[in-house]
């Protein structure tokens, strides 16, 4: 995230993450209900990587952000061994305007496309599901702290109109400047999900723990 003081240049940052991540929740693949992060599929760390690009100019900004995800959750059950292999892209552009110091606006699109391959203790083949969905958003982002090398900021943001039933998304991060041109961040993430559209239902939320490195520019 780009630092926060006021400017009538167009002022940018590049921020590459690497996250864990976890998921608990409940699927429904072709009928088959399974317990994410419970009973049947044990809450599983994997792999996350996402982009943030960021921009702004005076009290107005936008961001693009994209994320991949890649989990195989497994477990044991009474019924044998189940497993699934799930594949998220989320992708966001959003705007943002600054109503003073500590305090921005967010208003912007989520899209996200899911793919779950389910194998169940009755054999192959293996069942997949699949979905994509399209929400707007809007949310706020919070400064509490701002100095010349430190920055603590909190995103919160819910869907208001789209293809999920609800979707809400939470975001605390906390940078290291070394120079005007690059940082270093962690942030912990969680996001939401509860969509149906017939054959497929993902009620889920992930959560996790990432590090960034971020290059400021203007």
């Amino acid at each position: 995230m780009i630092g926060e003081a006021s400017s009538d240049k167009w002022r940018s940052s590049l921020s590459l993450y690497v996250w864990g991540a976890s998921l608990d929740g409940t699927a429904v693949v072709a009928g088959n209900e399974v317990d994410i992060g419970g009973g049947n599929l044990a809450d599983h760390i994997g792999g996350l990587f996402s982009g943030h690009f960021e921009s702004r100019k005076d009290k107005w900004g936008y961001f693009l952000d994209v994320m991949y995800v890649r989990l195989d959750p497994s477990a044991n059950t009474q019924s044998g061994p189940i497993s699934a292999d799930v594949t998220d892209w989320i992708t966001e552009a959003a705007g943002v305007y600054q109503f003073n110091s500590m305090v921005k606006g967010l208003f912007g699109v989520r899209y996200q496309s899911l793919e779950v391959d389910l194998d169940l203790p009755s054999g192959p083949p293996p069942l997949i599901g699949k979905s994509n969905w399209t929400d707007g958003f809007i949310g706020l982002r919070v400064i509490p702290v701002q100095t010349d090398k430190w920055h603590i900021w909190l995103r919160g943001d819910v869907s208001v109109v789209g293809d999920s039933d609800t979707t809400w998304h939470a975001f605390i991060g906390a940078a290291y400047r070394f120079n005007p041109k690059w940082s270093v961040l962690a942030a912990y993430r969680v996001l939401s999900n509860d969509v149906d559209d017939g054959s497929f239902k993902w009620d889920v939320v992930r959560s996790g723990v990432g590090l960034a490195v971020t290059y400021s520019f203007q």
